[in-house]
């Protein structure tokens, strides 16, 4: 990686430009970095990192109308994509095959300009931060598979498998709804297990320090979770789950795996429990505008997931950073 100067973009009809405020590190730039080839990564370089943002705009092209210079906003991920075939037409723009992911196929958000096509621009109410603003993108991402792959009851029990920003925001999502919820990490995650409590947990286990299926199945009589929501992605983690899970309910993985993948070691227990696995990615549109509205209200948080804030020229230090006081680090110009 280098810190380098590119041409500042330029604006096209129906596109805005947006002078980047922040633009935080996914779990997904830390992989890009490590030389993860997982299918969406990166197929050309050089190329800027980045897909969570927010900004003001600075410029409109012709026919925007949406938007105008001055205000605050964040955007989609997505680009270029085509807006006619049948994933575009029912608002799936991520599975358009002419769609192009930030910081993954074009140059994303870790810089001071981006051009992104208006209609994905979504302003942002007074009372929401940058900061706050800054991890709408995450946020939808734990909604999408709360509020869309989910269908959560009052008093349904959840475990949440990996406290990282993506598990604590799932945490709010699943209280919202009325859920019991069990957190699990390790107990050297002090900051994010801090949150948790802190978010409304009910549980939280530490991977290390018990046996979290027994202590699982004692919480739930027995019986295992409703819904598990795997935010790892590590395969001693899937295997534990799996385990986690009542008969017919629902495991829900949200991880990108390293390069060699994974198994499930007790697959064959899925099948025979009736257990349903479902895969979490994306968001729709939708989406984004329901979780601004949470937001606005108070009702979901993501300003205290940010632990650390570094400017662009600090890079390298912001990538490299580890620790138990680490969930959600913003670059900014």
């Amino acid at each position: 990686m280098a810190y380098v100067d590119v041409p500042e973009p330029v604006v096209q009809p129906y596109t805005a430009k947006i002078k980047i405020a922040y633009s935080g590190i996914c779990g997904s730039d830390y992989h890009i970095v490590a030389g993860y080839e997982t299918p969406g990564a990166p197929r050309t370089y050089p190329l800027t990192l980045g897909h969570e943002y927010c900004g003001t705009i600075a410029e409109v092209g012709e026919g925007v109308t949406n938007v105008k210079v001055g205000d605050r906003v964040t955007a989609l991920v997505t680009v270029n994509y085509c807006g006619k075939c049948l994933s575009c037409l029912k608002g799936e723009f991520y599975k358009c095959a002419h769609v192009q992911n930030m910081g993954y196929e074009c140059d994303g958000s870790m810089t001071d300009y981006i051009v992104v096509p208006s209609a994905g621009i979504f302003k942002l109410p007074d009372s929401v931060s940058f900061e706050e603003a800054a991890q709408i993108e995450p946020a939808c991402v734990a909604g999408n598979a709360v509020l869309v792959k989910a269908d959560l009851k009052p008093n349904d029990t959840v475990v949440v498998m990996g406290a990282g920003p993506i598990g604590l925001l799932i945490l709010q999502f699943a209280k919202l709804q009325g859920a019991k919820v069990i957190v699990i990490d390790l107990s050297t995650e002090t900051k994010k297990l801090a949150l948790a409590k802190q978010f409304g947990a009910d549980y939280i286990l530490e991977n290390d320090k018990c046996d979290a299926i027994t202590e699982v199945r004692k919480l739930t009589l027995g019986r295992g979770v409703d819904y598990l929501f795997e935010c790892t992605a590590v395969e001693g983690c899937i295997n534990q789950a799996s385990l986690m899970v009542r008969a017919r309910g629902k495991f829900i993985e949200l991880g990108i795996t390293p390069p060699e993948g994974t198994s499930f070691k007790f697959f064959l227990l899925l099948v025979m429990q009736g257990i349903d696995v479902l895969c979490s990615f994306g968001h729709l549109p939708s989406m984004w505008e329901k979780v601004i509205e949470l937001l606005a209200e108070k009702k979901i948080n993501t300003k205290d997931l940010v632990t650390h804030k570094f400017k662009y020229t600090q890079f390298e230090e912001a990538f490299a950073l580890k620790g138990p006081e680490r969930v959600k680090v913003l670059l900014h110009p």
